[in-house]
């Protein structure tokens, strides 16, 4: 029984101790990632807490590469609660901006850093009293620390590439490519004298486009791009061309044939059909003859 009470205290402590300080990010999304520019845009990240306990210092925010007890040396804190004031706010928001990442810092990199992707993190973390002393001593102190990943990401996909352009009737049916690190596909459909431009988006995992209100029997010229989670737009795909078509249906077809058996080697086949047709239509009309 003793045993029992030791491992249920152990694991209770190390479940509060995992959750005494979280951080977490608007939609629940996994991972940050910051865009480009503009070099003032903010970010914000989520935290709260269930601290009960004496405070040994202030709650501090800042971004690095790797996250410690502490912030290094001469780090920027991206915002900090005053330890006074930790055990009243549970809760809060820490926003920073995308010119105050450390790839910015020192001025060797100016911002924006087209075509740069860099990974950090957001590190959060506040002391407070531990150890049999119960007290802030250097011995005692438990740190209580979260972080979530940011990446600056300047960085566009690869092009993608129409697979396939299928004519529809008055519509094209168009395949593209996904490339890594795609959120959405953008595809552009214009004539091919360049007039009637017009744009297509939609999620990766719709890769398939149906590009409808086209005019039959005119030439398009199609391109894709990708767009990843930052709003990275790659480069244009090679462009492919199509044409919608009237899709003739069997009426179509016998008021095209006047009426006539189509010839080749469907001929007998197609009179067949065409027989058994005028058969049901003569049984149709007898039938309302006779109901009239």
């Amino acid at each position: 029984m003793r045993s029992l009470l030791i491992a249920l205290t152990l694991t209770a402590t190390t479940a509060w101790s995992q959750t005494a300080l979280q951080l977490s990010l608007p939609n629940n999304d996994d991972e940050l990632r910051v865009p480009k520019g503009p070099c003032d845009l903010t970010r914000t990240v989520n935290w709260a807490h269930g601290i009960t306990t004496l405070v040994c210092d202030d709650l501090k925010f800042w971004i690095a590469e790797t996250c410690s007890d502490e912030p290094p040396s001469g780090t920027t804190l991206v915002d900090s609660v005053a330890k006074e004031q930790v055990l009243t706010n549970r809760s809060g928001t820490v926003s920073f901006e995308v010119g105050e990442l450390p790839l910015f810092k020192g001025g060797e990199t100016q911002c924006p850093a087209e075509g740069r992707q860099v990974e950090y993190k957001l590190c959060a973390s506040i002391p407070i009293a531990g150890g049999l002393s119960g007290d802030c001593s250097s011995n005692s102190k438990n740190y209580q620390k979260d972080d979530v990943d940011v990446t600056y990401d300047a960085q566009p996909p690869e092009a993608p590439s129409i697979e396939r352009i299928s004519p529809l009737d008055g519509a094209l049916s168009v395949r593209v490519t996904v490339p890594d690190d795609t959120s959405e596909l953008k595809l552009h459909i214009e004539r091919t004298d360049g007039s009637g431009g017009r744009d297509l988006r939609q999620s990766s995992d719709q890769s398939l486009f149906k590009v409808e209100n086209l005019e039959n029997g005119v030439t398009y010229r199609l391109t894709a791009t990708a767009v990843d989670a930052a709003d990275n737009e790659s480069a244009a795909s090679e462009a492919q061309e199509g044409t919608p078509i009237h899709t003739l249906g069997f009426f179509d077809r016998y008021v095209e044939a006047k009426g006539q058996e189509m010839g080749g080697c469907g001929a007998a086949a197609g009179g067949l059909a065409s027989g058994w047709v005028l058969v049901a239509l003569g049984f149709w009309l007898s039938s309302r003859r006779n109901r009239s």
